[in-house]
């Protein structure tokens, strides 16, 4: 078993030994993704808990009016405001295909999501707001 003694001289991964810096973004990418297995989140949504299925591959569909995601991120049950700006929000029609059956919904970011990606939401879903039943989860790749 090494000592911090002893790791510390070993090269680190991220760094190359010819460049000069701190190491470059795709470098830490390559690195990250040989050691998880997996690409980083390209950025976190907010969907209904009851449309949530992690590691299910989506596909985007389109967008929707800028008018109607407001409406629906701005309506709380109770009447107590969850965000201060939801027109910051892009909202999309996504669709899952669960056994064949395809599932459509809505999700809302504050990324562009081109429509015909397919993506995948990650195991990471944490409550956002009780109020609207929201989760916010890490989108990743499909």
């Amino acid at each position: 078993m090494k000592d911090d003694r002893e790791r510390a001289n070993e090269p680190s991964e991220l760094i190359d030994a010819t460049s000069v810096g701190p190491p470059s973004l795709e470098s830490v990418f390559n690195v990250l993704t040989r050691q998880t297995g997996e690409r980083p989140p390209i950025g976190t949504a907010l969907l209904f808990t009851r449309d949530y299925h992690p590691h299910v591959p989506f596909r985007v569909l389109g967008n929707l009016p800028a008018t109607i995601t407001v409406a629906i991120l701005d309506e709380p049950p109770d009447g107590v405001q969850v965000l201060s700006q939801p027109d910051d929000y892009n909202g999309y029609v996504i669709t899952y295909e669960i056994y064949g059956t395809p599932i459509y919904t809505f999700l809302f970011t504050r990324q562009f999501l081109p429509t015909g990606d397919r993506l995948r939401l990650g195991e990471d879903a944490t409550y956002f707001s009780t109020n609207l039943n929201l989760l916010e989860v890490s989108i990743l790749q499909a």
